[in-house]
């Protein structure tokens, strides 16, 4: 059974909704708040800093609940767990649940609501460069990523000088991977690449051709799925050496979803690894391990 701490039905007053007279006159809020994280050494210990101020997070949802007025509902509950994550590193994952009582809905009703889940999660991503300062675009691409409001730098690789990847005659890549922690659902994380890709002038003109910067998500906690947005693992993840390689340097004994085997695994059984070539060591030193400050 999950261990949780819940905050009950919270009633505040608040002035958000889409109509100016909801703005004005405000109306009575619920609002419930679970928080999802490992109680043991709380219950074990009896020590208030073994868990979670309940009190403080009442306080923060106050705040947020009687605060500035938002349109929708989704955005006060959005706010909230994204505060109850930011703020308290032990929880793993948030539920919120935002009551309207009196919504402006001509009908018979009992009240309107929203639900969320907001987790933080471990993610993996791939970065890669062959035009103009290849070192220079890897340093940009994660300084924008650090400085994304939900997403944390936990480890980088060393960087590898490899082979162009596809048919197409390039330079050779550096390329590394990042360990991160976000509490952002994955397709909000690719986006947020995509718009840092972009920022770096990432052009999509020939497949599998030169660009400054790439990014990929390989992995996302265990999600599996598959679309033609996006795809989890990365469907390539067991085939590509200029992956595995910085991969299994920061990360030997991950698992891979649907694979079935781990990242070092996946490295030996490739045996490509005349065309993956330190380029830069990770020794703890300057930003990212890598990168003068």
């Amino acid at each position: 059974m999950t261990d949780a701490i819940r905050l009950n039905r919270m009633q505040f007053y608040g002035y958000h909704g889409a109509l100016e007279e909801e703005r004005r006159i405000g109306q009575r809020f619920d609002v419930d708040v679970s928080l999802i994280l490992d109680l043991y050494r709380a219950g074990s210990t009896d020590r208030l800093d073994q868990t979670v101020n309940y009190a403080e997070v009442y306080t923060r949802v106050k705040e947020i609940v009687e605060g500035p007025a938002c349109a929708l509902i989704e955005h006060v509950a959005e706010k909230i767990a994204e505060t109850v994550l930011q703020n308290y590193s032990v929880v793993r994952e948030c539920r919120v649940h935002v009551v309207k009582p009196n919504p402006p809905i001509a009908g018979n009703y009992d009240s309107v609501s929203v639900f969320i889940e907001r987790r933080r999660t471990t993610a993996y991503l791939g970065l890669g460069s062959n035009m103009g300062d290849r070192a220079g675009f890897l340093k940009r691409a994660l300084e924008g990523l650090q400085a994304e409001q939900g997403v944390q730098i936990v480890r980088c690789s060393s960087i590898y000088e490899t082979d162009p990847y596809g048919p197409v005659e390039q330079a050779d890549f550096l390329n590394m991977t990042a360990q991160i922690e976000t509490l952002l659902p994955a397709l909000a994380l690719l986006k947020k690449l995509q718009t840092i890709e972009a920022d770096l002038n990432r052009t999509r003109e020939v497949h599998w051709g030169p660009r400054t910067i790439d990014l990929d998500l390989l992995l996302f906690g265990q999600e599996m799925t598959y679309s033609e947005v996006l795809s989890l693992p990365h469907p390539d993840i067991a085939r590509r050496a200029f992956v595995l390689k910085p991969l299994a340097e920061i990360a030997p004994h991950l698992v891979i979803p649907r694979e079935n085997h781990s990242v070092l695994t996946l490295w030996q059984n490739l045996n490509e690894e005349e065309g993956v070539r330190l380029w830069k060591q990770n020794n703890g030193d300057g930003e990212f391990g890598l990168f003068e400050s």
